[in-house]
């Protein structure tokens, strides 16, 4: 079903022009972000950086989808779930704040659900 989805997709995207140029570096976008989004967590890039980045790791999800790359999409929630993990320890364990991130705990829940549902796939493939 989710081939359908992809290829009704990826026929959507190749029509736009310049998304149908960034579809050949899907995998390549989506891991440089998650890989900026990890440094972001030790290191406080700014706020637009950190929502231009959201918004990018979401076309590159959507890039990723209509190409059917399933091991990307695992790697890259996995790798966001992982984002997600650190922001909540460092929340939890901070000196000055104490406090539950109740939304970096339904980021482990979505992203990580998502991820394993990419891996599922992706060990169906093979």
């Amino acid at each position: 079903m989710i081939e359908n989805v992809s290829s009704a997709l990826k026929k959507y995207l190749e029509g736009k022009p310049y998304l149908s140029a960034l579809l050949s570096f899907a995998a390549i976008i989506l891991y440089v972000t998650v890989g900026i989004m990890l440094f972001n967590s030790f290191v406080y890039l700014g706020g637009f950086i950190s929502g231009l980045l959201e918004y990018v790791f979401y076309l590159a999800i959507v890039l990723c989808l209509a190409n059917a790359d399933f091991q990307a999409l695992m790697i890259g929630l996995g790798v966001r779930s992982i984002v997600a993990i650190v922001n909540l320890c460092q929340a939890l364990f901070d000196d000055y704040l104490n406090f539950f991130s109740w939304s970096s705990f339904f980021a482990i829940l979505v992203y990580g659900f998502f991820a394993y549902m990419a891996y599922t796939k992706t060990v169906r493939k093979a």
